[in-house]
């Protein structure tokens, strides 16, 4: 049994490897003023109506995925139930990979004051939520028309959902994005005015910056 799981690890582990030959390093922190946004400008191309609030976490998060240079990715602001969240356009089902659009959603308005908006997140951390997002667009892109479809039926389901969501952050991880990923997380459990049905609801689904810190230690990368 202990050798089958290493079989089953080590594609994902090879994987991992050839995505970073050809990735940024993972920095620590970004912070605003000291990052070079020329270098970034060919991204920006890819994206329609990119949110200017965000404009250059996005771009960094972006150079971590060179495999979404070409496709397309829309950006809103819209009132949803998490701070973001990423979903293929409706008619993805009538288009082959390489030629799907995908709507990134930017969450603006709070109910009574339940969740977390990103305009609240560190600059740092908003990096690492945008990565998550387009890493559920590189998982979606891995997948074909049907695998998309019954992923959605699959993430009303908890268990599926949080194995999907753990996998996405593995997948940021393996991009170089994890330090980011680590520091929302640890933004929203432990210095976020959010309420405890938030973190209820992010403890359930969402690795905590705990568990986040063990995986970065099984990459050679950090």
């Amino acid at each position: 049994m202990k050798n089958l799981k290493i079989y089953l690890w080590l594609p994902f582990f090879i994987s991992a490897l050839h995505v970073h030959a050809n990735l940024p390093d993972p920095v620590k922190e970004f912070v605003r003023d000291s990052f070079n946004i020329r270098r970034l400008e060919i991204y920006e191309e890819n994206y329609q109506k990119l949110i200017d609030s965000y404009r250059l976490q996005t771009l960094i998060a972006m150079s971590y995925y060179p495999e979404l240079k070409n496709v397309k990715i829309r950006f809103r602001q819209k009132n949803i139930k998490t701070t973001m969240a990423s979903i293929p356009r409706l008619d993805f089902i009538f288009h082959p990979k390489g030629n799907r659009t995908y709507h990134i959603y930017v969450d603006n308005s709070l109910k009574k004051e339940k969740g977390l908006l990103l305009r609240d997140v560190p600059f740092n951390a908003q990096i690492g939520v945008i990565g998550h997002e387009l890493g559920h667009i590189s998982d979606y892109e891995n997948r074909t028309n049907a695998g998309i479809a019954i992923l959605g039926i699959g993430y009303l389901l908890p268990p599926f959902h949080r194995k999907l969501e753990h996998r996405v952050d593995e997948i940021t991880i393996a991009h170089g994005l994890g330090y980011q990923i680590e520091a929302f997380s640890d933004f929203v459990f432990n210095r976020a005015a959010v309420n405890d049905r938030y973190k209820k609801f992010k403890r359930r689904y969402y690795y905590d910056s705990r568990q986040l810190t063990q995986l970065l230690e099984r990459y050679p990368i950090y």
